[in-house]
């Protein structure tokens, strides 16, 4: 689950993910699986973090989910593929068909 302490004080200071991540010692794409709840973050980290918003710790700090229910709302992620995409894989679909179907005639002519 997303930690939605430490991403109102992060904006609120007006930092971007790459900037605060850079300022931690991380890359932005490690600080923001932490930021979504998608990997735990450490107490050296929150210290870190909490240093560079300028404000306590326990402000921003919420504490780690069991790693079942993270397992369990990544599971349930749910996203709409465009249609154009859906009707690519369509006619994808169908030239396979036509391939595998040319591909029998020539092994049994």
């Amino acid at each position: 689950m997303s930690k939605t302490k430490l991403i109102q004080a992060r904006l609120s200071k007006g930092f971007s993910q790459e900037e605060l991540a850079d300022l931690i010692g991380m890359s932005q794409s490690n600080y923001s699986r932490r930021e979504s709840g998608r990997t735990n973050i450490t107490e050296v980290e929150w210290q870190k973090i909490a240093k560079e918003l300028d404000v306590d710790k326990e402000t921003i700090y919420e504490p780690e989910e069991p790693n079942k229910e993270k397992r369990d709302e990544i599971n349930m992620i749910y996203f709409n593929i465009p249609d154009f995409v859906m009707e690519h894989i369509e006619l994808l679909k169908r030239e396979n068909k036509k391939l595998k179907e040319q591909l029998k005639k020539l092994k049994n002519p």
